[in-house]
């Protein structure tokens, strides 16, 4: 089951402070303050690092705390960008949203975890609380402890409709904000399981950690359907876009 969601970057829609405008040739200058999706933290301070690179007098900062804070935070003028990585609410369409990549939602476990894959039916039973132990299926005799994320998390918003229940209604062991504590639990703990995007389960393995994403209704790397849209965005809502956000997204 593919499901590939959109990396995108969201305008705000008040003037922006704090950033020195000259004409087109003048050196960029300024702060910029992007929040929101932990997914695309890590991406986004590497594009950051790039920009600064090419303009060394504009200063960045980077803050997750989840698509709900990316998007509030552009729409309430609190942040220059913001991420975010679900599709937007009709009460947020007065965002820009810029794609800017593609990930998937998958089912995350320690990588000594003998179980290899789900159905949508043992998803849904174990993240209820159905399914209590790894035994069940066909792994060892342990309690599974499920991770969820905190209200407002993308992939939360994501993987709840896909299971087909309120995000409460998930029967968790651990509830996680950050997408890097996530990857640290599972990395320590062979009996737990979370969602995370398939680009933070590829770059923790190619780093070394001990996580492996597992197969779902039969296919090798189970991401959610794309029609669940998960969309990371960076926020914008403005008519009014200064050079320096102009020029870090586009």
């Amino acid at each position: 089951m593919k499901r590939a969601f959109l990396l995108c970057m969201l305008l705000a829609a008040a003037p922006l402070s704090g950033f020195a405008q000259g004409p087109p040739s003048a050196p960029l200058a300024g702060k910029l303050l992007i929040t929101g999706s932990s997914t695309m933290a890590p991406m986004v301070e590497e594009l950051g690092k790039h920009f600064r690179t090419r303009h060394p007098g504009v200063v960045i900062t980077v803050e997750a705390g989840g698509s709900g804070r990316g998007v509030a935070d552009a729409l309430e003028g609190k942040a220059d960008i913001g991420m975010a990585s679900r599709e937007l609410t009709p009460k947020e369409k007065a965002l820009f949203a810029i794609p800017i990549a593609r990930d998937g939602v998958v089912f995350a476990v320690h990588k000594d975890n003998p179980v290899g894959g789900l159905t949508r039916a043992q998803a849904l039973e174990l993240f209820t609380g159905k399914i209590v132990n790894w035994k069940a299926l066909g792994g060892p005799a342990a309690r599974i402890e499920v991770v969820t994320r905190t209200p407002g998390h993308g992939s939360l918003e994501i993987m709840s409709p896909y299971l087909g229940i309120a995000p409460t209604a998930i029967k968790a062991a651990h509830v996680i904000g950050d997408s890097a504590e996530v990857i640290r639990l599972i990395a320590a703990n062979r009996n737990a399981i979370a969602f995370l995007s398939v680009g933070a389960v590829d770059d923790a393995a190619q780093k070394g950690l001990p996580l492996k994403s597992l197969a779902l209704d039969g296919l090798a790397q189970g991401m959610v359907r794309e029609q669940l849209g998960e969309t990371i965005d960076a926020s914008t809502s403005s008519n009014e876009v200064t050079a320096l956000v102009e020029s870090f997204q586009f």
